[in-house]
């Protein structure tokens, strides 16, 4: 069509609002769904209506409304970052420039630019640029925390008993052994929480492989009587992080 499409959101939760940029487009839009302080959680489906002169046409999608924690801590990962995980949908990119060393990586249109997991908000590294983070020591900010959460994806098949540790500033550490599910699974290692859905990947071609693909969520506590310095990821390449948020004591 060359006449704008308008877009418009119908059947939305109560405390629920969408918004479309641009709101009348001839190509494509970024849907945004803003949760008031009332919303209550819940999952549910949305119709989104696109109509174009005298034809309009309809699908449904899946909606969840999640509860998150107030007052989280987002680490700044960009010191660190090592990988490049997220690139814009049709962007071309090597064999070893993608998320899993084998010309893949997650579409930026798919994961946005956060994510939820366990209750918990990360943010997302910008995409076509590096973003994300293997084996490496990354600082943290001072202070005392109840726990670390880490949003992850093990790539290259299931990744099991890594070792993550928390250094504190008293030179002390706590290690953590944890497993972690391809990213092309739902999850189901213990002390994993499923975060993001996403539809397809990107594939170094600038093609999508039309398959789904997840991140999960990890939660390691912490000694609230020390304070953080930093964390060192486990040394291997398959395991690749997205984001770290810290939660304060209570």
């Amino acid at each position: 069509f060359n006449a704008p499409i308008h877009l418009a959101a119908s059947n939305l939760p109560a405390g629920i609002t969408a918004s479309f940029v641009p709101a009348s487009a001839t190509g494509s839009a970024v849907a945004t769904f803003k949760a008031e302080k009332s919303a209550t959680p819940v999952r549910t489906q949305v119709t989104i209506t696109a109509t174009a002169g005298s034809v309009s046409h309809t699908v449904t999608l899946p909606l969840e409304v999640t509860q998150i924690l107030a007052g989280t801590v987002p680490v700044d990962l960009s010191p660190a970052y090592n990988v490049t995980a997220i690139y814009k949908d049709g962007s071309k990119f090597g064999m070893a420039a993608g998320i899993d060393n084998d010309g893949a990586a997650l579409s930026a249109e798919q994961a946005g630019t956060e994510q939820v997991g366990g209750g918990v908000l990360f943010k997302l590294g910008p995409a076509n640029v590096a973003d994300a983070v293997t084996s490496k020591t990354v600082a943290l900010p001072a202070g005392k925390f109840s726990s670390l959460r880490l949003l992850a994806v093990g790539v290259n098949g299931p990744q099991e008993m890594q070792n993550f540790t928390v250094n504190y500033t008293d030179g002390t550490s706590t290690s953590f052994t944890q497993s972690l599910s391809d990213w092309s699974e739902t999850g189901t290692a213990h002390g994993e929480s499923l975060a993001g859905t996403m539809a397809y990947r990107n594939m170094g071609d600038g093609s999508a492989d039309a398959s789904p693909f997840y991140t999960h969520a990890y939660a390691f506590p912490l000694d609230g009587g020390k304070s953080v310095h930093s964390i060192s990821l486990p040394a291997n390449r398959d395991v690749v992080v997205l984001g770290i948020t810290l939660i304060p004591l209570m």
